[in-house]
């Protein structure tokens, strides 16, 4: 591994060191720094064990101790690839879980912001209590009605009865129209005899009565 290999391994490790108060989403930052730094170790480990087992391979015959050195550095290799391999499946539980409670941890937060949220809306407010303050506004309302009333009457005892008033009303009526019918002209009846006009009667009987009227008028005359 080079320099610059090791040095950012290093500032990775850091984030093991312990602070008082650290929050979820920092928790699960480190974890997945951890990840990252354990799947480079894995490939690390890996590009080890290849190398290892391409040189037993190619000293099996001409240099057996070689080989078996090669063979021993590569058990140590799949060793701690094995030990790296069960780290980073218990870091994917542990992260999977603190996501989890991470996630939960801000519902219970929303669902407290909505409780506080109402209760400074209502305030003390209960159904009870909401039940009770509308039959006092109904209350209120019939005796406003009811002093209403009572302020509509008259003052003095001054109250008459509306059939003794309705029958006295028909009475001034009756007698305002005998008034009238005994102050009124009628026209006399006409002794003459009244001349009905046949608008039936056609142009040509017309004419005949008006000259059977002109030779009456001639007769008289002569």
């Amino acid at each position: 591994m080079t320099t610059q290999g090791k040095m950012g391994v290093a500032q990775r490790l850091m984030f093991w060191k312990r602070q008082d108060g650290i929050s979820p989403e920092e928790a699960i930052e480190r974890l997945r720094n951890l990840q990252e730094l354990l799947s480079k170790k894995t490939d690390y480990l890996e590009n080890k064990v290849d190398a290892e087992t391409k040189t037993a391979l190619e000293n099996r015959v001409k240099n057996k101790r070689a080989a078996l050195q090669a063979l021993r550095r590569r058990k140590r290799y799949e060793k701690q690839l094995q030990q790296v391999d069960g780290t980073t499946a218990s870091l994917e539980v542990q992260l999977e879980a603190l996501t989890s409670a991470s996630v939960n941890a801000e519902v219970v937060k929303c669902l407290k912001l909505t409780s506080e949220t109402m209760q400074r809306t209502f305030g003390n407010m209960t159904a009870d209590k909401v039940a009770d303050l509308r039959d006092e506004v109904s209350d209120m309302m019939e005796d406003a009605e009811e002093i209403g009333g009572i302020l509509a009457q008259p003052l003095g005892g001054e109250e008459f009865d509306d059939d003794d008033l309705l029958a006295e009303l028909e009475v001034m009526e009756q007698n305002e129209l005998t008034d009238k019918l005994c102050n009124m002209q009628f026209p006399s009846v006409p002794t003459e005899k009244v001349k009905v006009k046949d608008d039936k009667k056609t142009g040509k009987e017309k004419e005949e009565e008006e000259e059977k009227e002109e030779l009456r008028k001639l007769a008289e005359w002569m």
